[in-house]
């Protein structure tokens, strides 16, 4: 099989240090958003666009690396994009086929999900998918609109300590288990 069959399958997480940096960043924007829709069911519209442009630095990260290593991993790539473009787009509010979120929503699920290998990206949204089925009671305040941030920063935290853990994750490279 060629190589790059094991890069898409993979469960593992190995992140280098500009992407490790970039989750520390992410996870930080999370929590403070997550704080805030807590109590006004809103991120600040700042936070969306700290999101795209961080999903579109990561896919020119992508790309970067992919070109230097002489696009020999280009199927990896075009599964983790279509996955997290599709998915994406499946749960915008307007579509509404695997949620009904916000648009900020939807781009904090795909930043996330740019750090991920294509499985954890399908992993990702099934976890997106329990971990809102176990809130929802506790966040949502009647049948309107509740706060998804919170799912979606203890969804990152779960895929992203899963993934560390697996063998050839981070946590598990550096000895840390």
């Amino acid at each position: 099989m060629p190589a790059w069959v094991d890069e898409v399958l993979s469960l593992s997480l190995a992140l280098t240090q500009p992407q490790l940096l970039g989750l520390a960043f992410l996870l930080g924007s999370f929590a403070v958003a997550s704080l805030s829709d807590l109590k006004r069911l809103s991120a600040q519209r700042e936070f969306l666009e700290v999101w795209i442009l961080f999903t579109l630095g990561v896919l020119a990260y992508d790309g970067i690396t992919l070109w230097q290593a002489g696009w020999q991993l280009w199927p990896v790539a075009v599964a983790k994009w279509t996955a997290i473009a599709v998915l994406g787009a499946l749960s915008w509010e307007r579509v509404g086929a695997v949620f009904s979120l916000a648009r900020a929503d939807v781009w904090a699920c795909t930043a996330a999900a740019s750090l991920l290998s294509p499985l954890l990206v399908l992993g990702f949204w099934l976890v997106l998918k329990l971990v809102a089925g176990g809130l929802r009671p506790l966040l949502a305040r009647g049948a309107g609109p509740w706060p998804f941030m919170p799912v979606v920063t203890l969804s990152v935290v779960l895929v992203g300590l899963g993934g560390m853990l697996a063998p050839g994750g981070n946590l598990a490279l550096f000895g840390w288990l």
